[in-house]
């Protein structure tokens, strides 16, 4: 009879363990957009290898007009390939931002200059979609990401 009382005060002590365990809770708009001032930051520093880095190793990127690109190694050598191309002084500015759990996402506006084979500069602007996904170490990183400008709209 004495089995009774210890099994339900185990019993009671495992709820109780598990009603204590919360979620992650909801991460704020700044830990959301960290993300893109750090790939802003590396782009701009023409690190392609520090842009990649933003993302996931299974990340997938959606540029406009080209194919998807798969994994943190054919990322960087877009972001390399885009930087050799004339990217330059991006900028990012976050319009919304929501998470649940470990993933979470922000949209926002972009500009991107881009210096052509002619010298001339043509300024981009348009607007990002990332998926983000909560790393072990608490960082978020992007598992995808899309974007689109708004030169074809403008014309």
């Amino acid at each position: 009879m004495t089995k009774q009382p210890f099994f339900s005060a185990l019993a009671l002590l495992g709820l109780l363990f598990t009603a204590c365990q919360q979620a992650p809770k909801p991460a704020t708009a700044a830990e959301l957009s960290q993300m893109n001032r750090d790939f802003v930051k590396a782009l701009n520093a023409k690190d392609a290898v520090a842009a990649a880095n933003c993302y996931t190793e299974d990340a997938v990127l959606l540029p406009p007009n080209e194919a998807p690109v798969k994994g943190r190694a054919n990322i960087q050598k877009y972001w390399a390939g885009a930087i050799a191309a004339g990217a330059f002084d991006a900028e990012v500015a976050t319009t919304a931002t929501g998470s649940d759990g470990n993933l979470g996402y922000e949209l926002g506006r972009l500009q991107m200059k881009i210096k052509m084979p002619d010298g001339s500069i043509v300024v981009e602007h348009g607007k990002y979609t990332e998926l983000l996904r909560r790393e072990p170490n608490g960082k978020w990183l992007s598992t995808m990401g899309m974007w689109n400008t708004d030169t074809l709209a403008l014309k």
